[in-house]
């Protein structure tokens, strides 16, 4: 009798903590992957996290993988959606995206993931990882489908863990923008009315001014303390023959054409300059070709080299004083007011470089031997003085091959080979970036990452770096745009100098999304790359 009441009270015990378990299990969720809930389209996909934990800290890293059936024919659809974490590269596996077409991609608050899942692809299950920004007590969950067939993993409850890593040092870089003459040309001291007889169409239009609008109030929100532009921020065919408008003054003679140069630059550059300084927003610039006019280099435009110069350094380089903007700089060489190197904190050095040295006689992609030597003067600085981080910035590639889209495609002479390139190795360069190519190549040699990216304006190419600088690494997060531009009716276009001026519609969504991460360690070591950023294979 005595052993059937404690068989009683034990059984009585065990459906109470069987009930307990099931309660705290639904509450916080197991390790194991929970069971595919069916879809019209078949069996959900088999997913689940790394670990079997029901805790995750914060600050931490969390893991997942998923399996992706192979298809025929075509691209299997992966989506992740998390809550409480924030995914940081695109996994190796998914088809990178190209500037034209989004195949994979990172939304901007980091919670999901679309990645298209090539039929040759060999990966079949694909890993993710995402960082645990959830307070204490959240659940981190993650919703994930093949095809349409969905699954939800099962949540995971924060605890605490360490401090989140402070980023010492956000900077920008957008090269190419905005590769394009956008101004409202009745601000500048040309000769365009809306009613002349024979008047062009303006060079912006409220499409136009909504679209920069959008791009720079995104860049203003992520608080940067700089942003990088490597050249090309005019379209820059001033003073030219081509150019029968007017707008600008005659361009018969050499006098004319100057006159019409300088009228040009007073027109575009400081509208330019006023689009940063309304959003308080910090630009370092370098030349690029279309600042000189814009490449091939004919004697006229060689002729007219120095005061391109001179109107660019006007603006952008000098204060209202007239005295110069940086105190490093190559003093004696003829591009000293365009070179010049500062550093915004003290472990961050960042050098701009004018890689144009154009002359009466020739054209060339280099620098001068003035600014060479000043450069390694800068960069033996940085390195004796333990600077950890050194960032350069000038407008063409040094080494390839890279991406091309509607580019004349100018190199840096001698590539690798060269004396610029072979500092850059002996001082331990991290970071150069450049622009010229309107599309998005990342090459690591030598311990140096060099990134070319940026685009046209006008014609939908714009994207932007954002690179977070810790005390151990540098995070690399590139970020495109939908952007559509087309013709209005009739196929009117905006003027520029140019004879085939700009598209006439532009619309930019306001949500960006990241097509690539890279992570360096300052040792030119390059711990991670994803997306677009992954080495490039020269076959798409």
């Amino acid at each position: 009798m005595l052993m059937g009441r404690w068989r009683l009270r034990a059984a009585r015990w065990g459906l109470v903590l069987a009930l307990v378990t099931a309660a705290l299990t639904g509450a916080l969720g197991t390790g194991a992957v929970v069971p595919a809930a069916e879809s019209r389209s078949g069996a959900a996909p088999r997913a689940g996290w790394t670990s079997s934990s029901v805790f995750v800290e914060a600050n931490s890293t969390v893991r997942g993988s998923v399996a992706v059936a192979r298809t025929r024919g075509r691209d299997a659809l992966l989506r992740v959606r998390l809550t409480n974490a924030r995914l940081t590269a695109i996994p190796p596996g998914c088809r990178p995206s190209a500037l034209v077409q989004r195949y994979s991609f990172i939304s901007a608050d980091g919670r999901e993931l679309t990645c298209r899942v090539s039929p040759q692809t060999r990966r079949r299950t694909l890993g993710f990882a995402a960082v645990v920004d959830g307070g204490v007590g959240e659940r981190v969950r993650a919703s994930v489908s093949v095809d349409g067939r969905r699954t939800t993993l099962p949540a995971k409850r924060v605890t605490f863990g360490t401090a989140r890593p402070e980023v010492g040092f956000r900077f920008l870089s957008s090269p190419d923008f905005l590769n394009a003459d956008v101004g409202d040309l009745a601000k500048g001291p040309g000769f365009w009315k809306p009613g002349r007889r024979g008047a062009t169409a303006n060079s912006t239009n409220p499409a136009y001014e909504q679209a920069l609008d959008t791009i720079l109030d995104d860049w203003q929100s992520l608080g940067a303390d700089q942003v990088l532009v490597a050249g090309d921020l005019v379209e820059g065919w001033w003073g030219t023959r081509q150019d029968r408008s007017g707008n600008f003054g005659a361009g018969d003679t050499e006098a004319q054409r100057r006159a019409s140069l300088r009228r040009a630059a007073a027109t575009y550059y400081p509208q330019w300059v006023e689009r940063f300084a309304r959003r308080g927003m910090l630009a370092h610039l370098a030349m690029g070709d279309h600042e000189f006019g814009d490449n091939d280099w004919g004697p006229d435009k060689r002729r007219l080299a120095p005061l391109f110069e001179r109107e660019f350094a006007s603006r952008f380089t000098r204060l209202a004083d007239g005295t110069p903007r940086y105190r490093d700089r190559p003093r004696g060489s003829r591009h000293e007011l365009t070179a010049y190197a500062w550093r915004p904190q003290p472990e961050v050095q960042m050098v701009t470089l004018n890689v144009f040295d154009i002359t009466e006689k020739r054209a060339r992609v280099r620098l001068d031997l003035k600014q060479l030597r000043w450069l390694e003067g800068v960069l033996r600085d940085a390195r004796h003085d333990g600077v950890r981080w050194i960032v350069v910035q000038g407008h063409t590639p040094i080494v390839g091959p890279v991406r091309q889209r509607g580019s004349s495609g100018l190199v840096y002479e001698g590539g690798r080979s060269s004396e610029l390139w072979q500092l850059f190795r002996k001082y331990g360069v991290d970071l150069y970036l450049s622009g010229e190519v309107h599309d998005v190549t990342a090459i690591h040699r030598d311990g140096v990452l060099q990134l070319s990216h940026g685009g046209l304006f006008a014609f939908g190419l714009t994207n932007y770096l954002v690179a977070d600088v810790y005390q151990d690494r540098m995070r690399l997060t590139l970020r495109d745009y939908d952007i559509r531009s087309a013709d209005a009716a009739g196929g009117r276009r905006l003027w520029q100098s140019r004879p085939d001026g700009m598209p006439a519609l532009l619309r930019v969504s306001p949500t960006p999304f990241t097509i690539g991460t890279a992570v360096l360690d300052g040792r030119g070591h390059l711990l991670e790359r994803s997306g677009i950023m992954r080495p490039w294979q020269v076959r798409d």
